[in-house]
């Protein structure tokens, strides 16, 4: 569905000859994205416990991951993405069906797709240089992916900064 969306965003933008909105709504997107879940992270890290309903195994496996963080990558991609794919792909689905407008499908394909790998993306801030792929450390060294330096810092006690 997110791609089907980026195909809609770029397919009008094209038709249109206008580029610029729908790259702005895509970078407005990334930065809503980014937003989204660092304040999902902060409110996963500091409220709850394993026993609360729905959330209580996300809030459980962040307290291990900040005490082992170097487990988040040894997880496959599909294994603990499946279900925000799952909830992207039908928050998406009416998206692609009710609109063709390129600014809407730019907005609505970056933020949802960001939202999708952000676990990939962490797992890519607690791994080595010498095992990532060249573009992903380009993406860090830009600021654009967190990068583990930065990342560092949130799993120092008491876990309270660094979110996005």
């Amino acid at each position: 569905m997110v791609l089907f969306s980026l195909e809609k965003a770029i397919m009008g933008a094209t038709k249109s000859h206008l580029w610029f909105e729908p790259i702005l709504a895509g970078l407005v997107g990334y930065v809503l994205a980014d937003l989204m879940i660092g304040v999902y992270h902060w409110g996963i890290d500091n409220y709850g416990s394993a026993l609360t309903p729905i959330f209580g195994s996300q809030i459980d496996g962040f307290k291990r991951h900040h005490k082992w963080p170097w487990t988040i990558t040894r997880i496959e991609f599909a294994n603990p993405s499946q279900v925000v794919s799952l909830t992207v792909t039908f928050t998406v689905l009416p998206m692609v069906l009710a609109s063709n407008d390129p600014i809407f499908h730019a907005f609505g394909a970056v933020c949802s797709s960001c939202i999708m790998f952000s676990l990939q993306f962490h797992a890519w801030a607690h791994t080595t240089k010498s095992q990532l792929p060249p573009l992903v450390i380009a993406l860090q060294d830009m600021r654009l992916l967190v990068s583990p330096s930065k990342h560092a810092n949130h799993h120092r006690l008491p876990y309270n900064n660094n979110y996005c």
